[in-house]
């Protein structure tokens, strides 16, 4: 996928604050520049309800056969608690949405995902699972002749299961840039201002499509690792102090290692192989960022590409991302703000300083 307008935004960024994109944290003496371009609401739960597109999807090219793979689901909800430095989400399908409802046309799916999120003033830690259960094949028409979108069943993979644990650590070098300012929301990025982000990814995943069904005579089972770095850059234009853009771009190199479980009536055969992976990550939203009141709207796309075992089969895993948000922020608990305190006090001087 092409974003040339992204992509441009991204480097007009980079030519217009190189000093903010690279900068170190040098001295103490910074942290009254550090204030003046972000506002802490570090005392206050952020609380954030939003609907988005979010799914698995599967494309697998070759010579002769192209397959699309999609989960029946048209929006997702998540809900998620900030406060300080955590975040913790839950998201779902529900089935009150249009578009969301089991039907006899895409089938049913099944979909639940978790996530936690620490960020300090320079680390970040993300932690997500998630679990998906029932696709369908979007490209039908390439394999049924005369097959009609409006009158006929795609055909369907009721018993395909994909679960997902995904994990990545990041290092933002500009402290005057705020990641959570956009993410959990604790923060307010109050000057335009970017960074860059090195990171290290890695995700486990299992795909199963064994099914209950006699009549199916084979299945596979894939256990996957994926890890890989990348080096990214992203930027947030604030407008009249409550009013932001932000853009991202995240090149990233790295292997998949798998181990597949073909399983025949005579017994099963499993064999191993290790891949190189090409991901390309893009970001780019736009909100309004009060002290209580925040909304806002994001669009994230994910690929990552590689060939399987040195064939000529190429395997895509795209994620699409497009959000709309709303949250609002309230005073945290006495209890709340007394416990995290103690915590903090007894954690060594290091660490009080990398949680501020």
């Amino acid at each position: 996928m092409k974003f040339p307008s992204l992509i441009t935004l991204v480097f007009i960024a980079l030519i217009a604050n190189p000093v903010a994109a690279f900068s170190l944290n040098r001295s103490d003496s910074t942290q009254a520049i550090t204030a003046k371009y972000i506002g802490k609401v570090d005392t206050i739960i952020s609380f954030k309800l939003n609907m988005n597109t979010e799914y698995e999807q599967f494309e697998e090219r070759g010579s002769d056969f192209y397959y699309d793979i999609r989960p029946n689901i048209s929006l997702s909800t998540k809900i998620s608690f900030s406060y300080r430095f955590i975040s913790f989400g839950i998201g779902f399908k529900p089935k009150f949405i249009p578009g969301n409802n089991d039907n006899d046309m895409q089938g049913a799916t099944k979909a639940l995902s978790f996530g936690l999120n620490i960020q300090t003033q320079h680390w970040m830690q993300d932690l997500q699972f998630a679990y998906v259960k029932g696709f369908y094949l979007h490209n039908t028409a390439d394999f049924e002749s005369g097959w009609n979108k409006e009158e006929d069943p795609y055909l369907m993979l009721p018993d395909l299961k994909v679960a997902v644990l995904r994990g990545s650590t990041g290092y933002k070098f500009n402290k005057n840039f705020s990641l959570k300012s956009i993410s959990s929301k604790t923060e307010i990025q109050l000057k335009s201002c970017g960074s860059f982000i090195p990171s290290l990814t890695y995700d486990y995943y299992e795909i199963d499509n064994q099914s209950q069904d006699t009549s199916q005579h084979s299945s596979q089972k894939s256990n996957n690792i994926d890890l890989f770095t990348s080096f990214g850059y992203i930027y947030t234009f604030v407008i009249k102090s409550k009013f932001y853009v932000s853009a991202g771009l995240f090149p990233g190199v790295g292997f998949q290692h798998t181990k597949l479980l073909t399983r025949f009536p005579d017994g099963n055969v499993t064999s191993n192989y290790t891949d190189p992976l090409l991901q390309l990550q893009e970001k780019i939203g736009l909100g309004y960022n009060s002290k209580k009141f925040y909304s806002g709207a994001e669009f994230y796309v994910s690929q990552m590409t590689h060939n399987q075992n040195n064939t000529s089969v190429q395997t895509n895993a795209t994620r699409i991302y497009f959000q709309l948000f709303v949250g609002y922020r309230f005073n945290a608990p006495k209890f709340l703000k007394h416990e995290t305190d103690v915590v903090k006090d007894l954690a060594p001087t290091q660490i009080q300083k990398i949680l501020e």
